[in-house]
């Protein structure tokens, strides 16, 4: 079995990636399948796309934590961000980012992955619009 020691900070470079890949012998496609389970790790250049074949999240994803007391929603597009999703004001931070809903759910605790817009208003309506649609299926 070959062995071949790979720092992460090997991954940030295409070329070295490549060379890694070379080394390794693997056969046609399946260096792909490997880095496509190494998160956070594939290299990634300006104008690079991802690997072909792989589902694409939905924009909008709802998640609860491993105890289910608190609920998350996850915007997989551009910009990218996680909030917690609140049904009353136990956790919510007055002096923080927080957006009430009309079914008077709370969006808090905003972990932003890219730079938020200058103006959340469209992005935050998508939001609300998404777990007024969530919760209509559920009631089906």
């Amino acid at each position: 079995m070959l062995t071949v020691k790979i720092s992460k900070a090997d991954f940030k470079s295409a070329q070295k990636w490549a060379e890694i890949k070379k080394s390794l012998e693997l056969p046609r496609g399946r260096d792909e399948a490997i880095i496509t389970r190494i998160p956070g790790l594939l290299p990634v250049e300006a104008g690079m796309e991802i690997q072909q074949g792989i589902e694409r999240p939905p924009a909008w994803l709802l998640a609860d934590d491993t105890k289910g007391d608190r609920w998350y929603l996850i915007h997989t597009a551009e910009p990218r961000f996680i909030c917690r999703v609140a049904d009353d004001e136990d956790g919510v931070d007055p002096a923080g980012l927080h957006y009430e809903t009309t079914d008077e759910q709370d969006l808090c605790h905003f972990v932003w992955i890219d730079n938020p817009p200058e103006d959340l208003t469209a992005l935050l309506n998508e939001a609300e619009q998404f777990l007024a649609d969530y919760d209509e299926r559920c009631e089906k």
